[in-house]
């Protein structure tokens, strides 16, 4: 159901005289150009439909934070809802752009290509973020999945070299920011280096009320990723409809130094793991890792955690130089973070927290998968793996 204050700002807006627009042309201040537009896409077809109404709930609450000539454009798929366009700016708050009459699959490619391209045309600007609501398993999950589900049809997801393909077709973005679980990973920011300036999220999963979007959107609208990451990791620890949530992990990559972090990489991952040579049962419970999926293994450890454990010192305190370069904001608030469900992790190795996470080749069935499915990532080539065996 509708929360009460999302409703009562819609109406608010449809009594002065605001009704939605289709997409028949831009719609910028006095025919010109935005500063700014932030784009919110939330894939909320599923069991998060309520936590996309708490997120712009507190969009709403923040508005004035919001700087002149400039917007944010929310996109919301909601469970048993059609889907819904919003703009909201400092002066007129929320109101409906435009209303859908019918189901749509918010994860599919060309789905989604429309709908930006959409927003894109209508509300032009000189710079454009991109912020995803959604549940998430990173990089690979079951062929793949990535972002979703749309359960309106079949629980489809959207896979991350898709993701990469879609915004091929768009302006360049100044961030990408998965607000979503297991997002913040190297094969991830890697495939989207070049679409945009920084690729921010968590490598672990986020607590249910995610970003404090009240207090980051004149972040978000300034394209300051950095702004981003200190105003969500700082926000918690934060008691929110009376449950406790103790932290955060989140991060941001800066895609202009990702291609030598992974020159740099590949270096080591071609000597260390030839011939299809992988980590030690032993050294798995020394490296960071953010879900226990395979218990000593994971599809996801932290990644300066792994090649400190890895390297000599020697050649980590090199390699490290770069990866500070390419990963320069990373909040950890808590040098305990405990879960509350779903394997999320207690930070161990603090003095190594990286914010973003790995993935090292296994054996095994459930390795094998997904060695299958890194082929499918630009990391997988650029980073050495092709040249170990795996």
């Amino acid at each position: 159901m509708k929360s009460k204050l999302l409703y009562l700002f819609i109406y608010i807006g449809t009594v002065l005289g605001f009704s939605a627009c289709s997409d028949d042309g831009p719609l910028g201040p006095d025919g010109g150009t935005y500063e700014s537009v932030a784009i919110m896409y939330w894939m909320g077809d599923n069991s998060l439909s309520a936590w996309a109404e708490d997120d712009i709930n507190e969009l709403v609450q923040g508005k004035d934070n919001i700087p002149a000539n400039s917007k944010i454009i929310i996109y919301a798929d909601e469970a048993n809802a059609f889907p819904v366009i919003y703009q909201l700016d400092a002066e007129n708050g929320l109101q409906v752009w435009k209303q859908y009459t019918q189901e749509e699959d918010c994860t599919d490619s060309l789905t989604l290509l429309n709908n930006l391209k959409t927003i894109v045309k209508n509300f032009p600007a000189k710079s454009y973020g991109l912020t995803f609501g959604a549940h998430g398993s990173g990089w690979v999950w079951r062929q793949r999945r990535a972002l979703g589900p749309d359960n309106s049809h079949s629980g489809n997801y959207l896979n991350v070299p898709t993701l990469r393909g879609v915004l091929e077709h768009l302006p360049h973005f100044s961030y990408v920011f998965f607000d979503v679980c297991f997002m913040q990973c190297i094969e991830v920011a890697y495939e989207l280096r070049d679409v945009t300036d920084w690729v921010i999220g968590s490598p672990a999963e986020i607590p249910n009320p995610g970003a404090p979007y009240h207090i980051i959107e004149e972040a978000m609208c300034k394209g300051d990723a950095l702004g981003i990451v200190e105003g969500y990791g700082n926000y918690y620890p934060v008691t929110y409809k009376g449950v406790y949530y103790n932290g955060a992990l989140i991060s941001a990559a800066k895609c202009s130094e990702l291609d030598n972090l992974a020159t740099t990489t590949a270096n080591y991952i071609k000597n260390v793991f030839d011939n299809r040579q992988t980590i030690s049962y032993n050294e798995t419970w020394s490296i960071q890792k953010y879900s226990s999926e395979f218990s000593s293994y994971t599809f996801c450890y932290d990644m300066n955690s792994a090649m400190y454990n890895i390297l000599s010192t020697e050649e980590y305190n090199l390699w490290v130089e770069g990866f500070n370069i390419a990963v320069p904001m990373r909040k950890a608030n808590s040098g305990e973070w405990k879960a509350n469900h779903c394997n999320n992790p207690t930070i161990y190795d603090p003095d190594h927290f990286g914010g973003i996470s790995m993935y090292i080749p296994q054996d095994g069935s459930n390795g094998n998968i997904k060695n299958a499915e890194l082929q499918h990532y630009q990391w997988y080539k650029d980073a050495g793996w092709d040249q170990t065996g795996w």
